[in-house]
């Protein structure tokens, strides 16, 4: 993905604000499963307590092991609240060298931008082969703005990762549906436009999944089956001081 592709949606030093308050209005639909009308950080958001999911995804269920090291601070807050029907489970606490240095060739991110960027990943079995893929979410001022951050699907061939596809205009969690199209499975993300709480179902059509503007339109997660991935509630994070893996882990 080169910067040139970005356009409109770099906003530089203002995107980190913008997308803490994307990300708030998506805790918030989450919750409510109604529209917010607003992506800003009200109070009580922001004051309230985190919820851990009744259901959560766990290692034994096909997340990859992660060190307790890693793994302990982002333990501390719980993820999401998820609908009825949606188990989840957050990103990956452990850097990864080779998706850094992908993540950094494909964005050609600046290495005045390592620090300020972070990125989020899990493994999934998007066509139920029997092989993960990654999907990783890439936030902060170079990758994020107004309406999402940048993600990229991976494949692991020969040992090494490749970029399968690149989107933008991403809000966490993913929802990966049970429901199949052409063999794999839907992917539902939270999409605002014209300050409204909605989602977008990118179905898998030519090789490729749908652009986030051009998936099916869907108001709420009603009637929804499947698990939601990097399921972090990062507002409650940030307030932690947790911000996820920058590009200046290796």
């Amino acid at each position: 993905m080169k910067n040139k592709k970005y356009g409109m949606l770099l906003l530089g030093s203002l995107a980190i604000a913008v997308t803490l308050s994307i990300s708030a209005c998506g805790n918030r639909a989450l919750n409510t499963q109604k529209d917010t009308g607003s992506a800003e950080i009200t109070e009580e958001v922001t004051q309230k307590e985190p919820t851990q999911s009744e259901s959560t995804y766990s290692e034994s269920t096909g997340s990859k092991e992660t060190s307790a090291a890693n793994s302990s601070e982002t333990d501390e807050v719980p993820m999401l609240k998820l609908p009825e029907g949606i188990s989840g489970m957050k990103a990956e606490s452990k850097p990864l060298k080779e998706l850094r240095d992908l993540i950094i060739e494909d964005m050609e991110v600046p290495e005045e931008y390592y620090e300020t960027t972070h990125y989020f990943y899990n493994y999934v079995d998007l066509n139920d082969d029997g092989k993960d893929e990654i999907f990783v979410m890439v936030t902060g001022p170079y990758t994020s703005g107004s309406g999402g951050s940048s993600a990229l699907l991976l494949s692991e061939n020969g040992g090494k990762l490749h970029v399968v596809q690149e989107f933008t205009l991403i809000n966490e969690p993913i929802i990966v549906s049970d429901k199949l199209e052409n063999g794999y499975h839907e992917l539902i993300v939270p999409y605002y436009i014209e300050n409204k709480s909605q989602y977008s179902v990118l179905k898998f059509k030519d090789g490729a999944y749908s652009n986030v503007p051009d998936g099916e339109i869907i108001s709420s997660l009603e009637g929804v089956k499947g698990k939601a991935i990097i399921a972090n509630d990062r507002i409650n994070e940030v307030q932690a001081g947790i911000m996820g893996i920058n590009l200046s882990e290796k």
